[in-house]
């Protein structure tokens, strides 16, 4: 496309009308397809992230439902609505503006359903499937403007605009991410808004290529009115300030991008070239005003969320760099950004996004890349996509998720060689290779592979416990007669799975719901160094030595099947009726603390009617429960692999219910296995003719048997003296 033609966002060029002439004679127009309507382009893309929500099955990470989806669950029906509430809401360390806007989709979704008398299943399906359905809109925005902002930069229509575009959709991390309800993800979105209506035009030297020499007025993107041009200049200007504002306020470290953009825009007027003093007067009028009106509505929201005057992105900050409590959740190598983050965010593009950053930081760019003011916005773009990562590599404490509102403009970036390498695919212009035809499908299957993994199966059974649960509750529970209360345990690392935004069903006087408790992994708050360096977090003890924290924090009373009878067989050793006569009221202090705790959330864990844990505790729990009430009633497929050893293995539940369970075969194989386990305390020589948990030895590979020594552990609640309470 010439470079003199008209778009929404660029400055046309004054040329000769020869030059003109001769450029559109060398240049045809693109082909009539590429003439995308903006309203139909934005239509599918929210179609499109809709399917791409309401289908992802797969957990990320804990900040998509304890940062977002808990404090909204809270503040829009109340405290008592179950909500699991961590530290850094109860620290006054985040905006209540994410969590606010969820909590109005909440209340929003709550008010359909009592005006459509919808019965409680289906208010249930209707509140979690409105948090996705929300953050779906904000996604399609996203890629919408990913593909404005490459209009703005390659000309509209162009192959490299319509390249982006195709990136952006096909982008295994955007299919994998952005529709996830972290704060990133919104964050991605208002900086994408903003960098499309960032004044890129001002970074043009006054009165060079496509300029007037005119120092005292504002320069406009199109020509015509200057009256009517400034004023939507203004507008622009005023709505990238605001997007970035908020951005900032949500995400406190999103000022590095627009410290970056601001410095490279507005420091070149010392040197009589970028924006004039009279552009950088208004910027700083304009960043102050808008900054202002932001700073002071985000100030009134965290008073009506918080229910105090507090000030969070100044406790983020002293929290997380201060006293650097960040690297509590771990900490990675200075390289991480460059040898994972951008792999990560890129994927199969990054050899791509390599070679443009290469060729446009290195001047190697021709004039019909992309339109004047897209050059000089193509060239910060790489800077501040490089001068981000290299700040939050300082950080001891790296996510991916942290630099990907940097991934807009990478993929714009991109958008230049990949016009290059595979528009003779889409123009047709000239015959293009068979191999190009080959690598672009292969590309295209790698990241339907990965985008296919990463939503669907990898981390699956951690989602797809929290829907068995709650349909359990549904189908046994809340139909019982009378209904009753359904209690839930996790024995896993701290926030392996959603909590209310997907159990639903909070208890209350009225009606019966889903009673849960797990591992926490609160940090070390206000304590010094020496102290830091011993904490060990409720999940950290646990995993320490699992048989000693079971002792100190379980219930004492032994648990009991859904039916009041106790394990038959071979467990009625272990239940051995207690002959001291303050036994009977031990018990009976032990069941008031069991009930006292889910009002409190003090002292020792009630035994669950349900027991949720990965595979990898399995054989820990086999022998530390033997002789209890427990059966297997499912076990869902999590994952391949995992980097944390603790969350290996499928994700098992054990209930006390035998009635619930999958099938008459899992109960059988777990009751084999606590029926070797019993036989080996009692008969030493059992390893000659056992399985050991399950795995059979094998005579054939040996004559000789090598002994087997088994250290079994009594049950805990086992005929013991009371202990005293702490």
């Amino acid at each position: 496309m010439s470079t003199t033609e008209s778009a929404t966002s660029q400055i046309p060029s004054q040329t000769h009308p020869a030059q003109s002439a001769s450029n559109d004679a060398s240049q045809k127009p693109p082909p009539a397809t590429f003439a995308l309507e903006p309203h139909s382009v934005l239509l599918f893309l929210v179609g499109l992230r809709l399917l791409n929500a309401l289908t992802d099955r797969t957990f990320f990470q804990p900040d998509e439902y304890f940062q977002a989806l808990e404090p909204a669950w809270q503040w829009a029906f109340g405290e008592r609505s179950g909500a699991w509430i961590t530290w850094e809401w109860k620290s006054y360390l985040r905006s209540a503006i994410h969590p606010m806007i969820f909590g109005l989709c909440y209340r929003t979704a709550s008010a359909i359903a009592q005006t459509l008398n919808l019965s409680t299943y289906s208010r249930s399906e209707l509140l979690l499937a409105a948090p996705p359905t929300l953050q779906a809109v904000f996604a399609a925005i996203d890629d919408y403007y990913t593909w404005r902002l490459a209009s703005s930069v390659y000309g509209a229509n162009t192959v490299a605009s319509l390249m982006v575009l195709g990136l952006t959709i096909v982008s295994p991390w955007q299919w994998f991410c952005s529709t996830r309800t972290f704060s990133n993800s919104l964050e991605t979105t208002l900086t994408v808004v903003a960098l499309h209506n960032w004044p890129w035009h001002w970074t043009l030297t006054v009165g060079g290529e496509g300029q007037s020499s005119s120092r005292v007025s504002l320069r406009v993107r199109d020509g015509g009115d200057q009256g009517r041009k400034t004023t939507d200049d203004l507008t622009r200007l005023r709505r990238a300030l605001l997007c970035a504002a908020v951005a900032t306020v949500l995400r406190p470290t999103n000022v590095l991008i627009w410290a970056s953009l601001t410095f490279m825009t507005f420091i070149g007027g010392l040197r009589k070239i970028g924006a004039s003093q009279v552009e950088a007067v208004t910027f700083a009028r304009e960043t102050a005003l808008c900054g202002g009106i932001v700073l002071l509505l985000s100030t009134i929201l965290d008073r009506i969320f918080y229910g105090a005057w507090v000030f969070p992105p100044l406790n983020f900050l002293h929290v997380n760099v201060v006293q650097s409590l960040a690297t509590f959740y771990g900490s990675n190598d200075w390289h991480y950004y460059l040898s994972q983050g951008y792999p990560l965010l890129l994927t199969t593009a990054l050899p791509f996004s390599i070679v443009s950053m290469f060729r446009i930081l290195s001047s190697q760019t021709s004039p019909t890349d992309a339109t004047p003011v897209g050059r000089s916005a193509l060239r910060l773009l790489c800077i501040t996509c490089l001068l981000v990562p290299a700040a939050f590599s300082n950080i001891a404490h790296k996510e991916v998720r942290f630099i990907s509102p940097l991934l807009p403009a990478l993929h714009v970036i991109t958008g230049l060689p990949l016009a290059s390498f595979f528009g003779s695919l889409v123009t047709r212009r000239a015959p293009s290779s068979f191999f190009k035809k080959i690598l672009l499908l292969l590309l295209l299957a790698a990241n339907a592979s990965i985008a296919y993994y990463t939503t669907q199966v990898h981390n699956s059974g951690i989602i797809n416990l929290t829907h068995y649960l709650r349909h359990e509750f549904e189908d046994a529970y809340r139909t019982s007669s009378p209904p009753s209360n359904m209690t839930v345990g996790m024995f896993m690392p701290c926030h392996s799975t959603p909590w209310r935004s997907h159990f639903q069903y909070p208890p209350s006087s009225e009606q019966p719901g889903i009673r849960a408790w797990a591992l926490t992994c609160e940090p070390p708050l206000d304590m010094n160094a020496t102290e830091n360096a011993t904490y060990m977090d409720e999940a950290d003890q646990f995993y320490a030595d699992p048989s000693l924290w079971l002792k100190k924090h379980m219930s004492r009373q032994p648990p009991q099947r859904k039916d009041g009878t106790q394990a038959t067989g071979l467990s009625s050793g272990v239940f051995a009726p207690d002959s001291r006569s303050q036994r009977a009221l031990i018990g009976d202090i032990d069941t008031g603390r069991d009930e006292a705790y889910w009002t409190t959330g003090h002292g020792r864990h009630p035994w669950p009617d349900y027991l949720a844990f990965f595979a990898q505790l399995e054989p820990t729990l086999q022998v530390s429960l033997r002789g209890t009430g427990y059966v297997e009633c499912k076990r869902l497929f999590n994952s391949h692999w995992h980097d944390d050893s603790r969350r290996t293995g499928d994700v098992i539940v054990w209930c006390l219910d035998a009635s619930r369970s999958e099938s008459n075969v899992a109960g059988s194989e777990n009751n084999v296995v606590l029926q070797q386990i019993e036989e080996a305390v009692h008969d030493p020589n059992a390893a000659g003719r056992q399985e050991i948990l399950g795995v059979k030895e094998s005579r054939a590979t040996s004559s000789r048997k090598v002994p087997v020594t088994r250290v079994v552990e009594r049950p805990f609640w086992k005929i013991r003296d009371s202990e005293e309470e702490e």
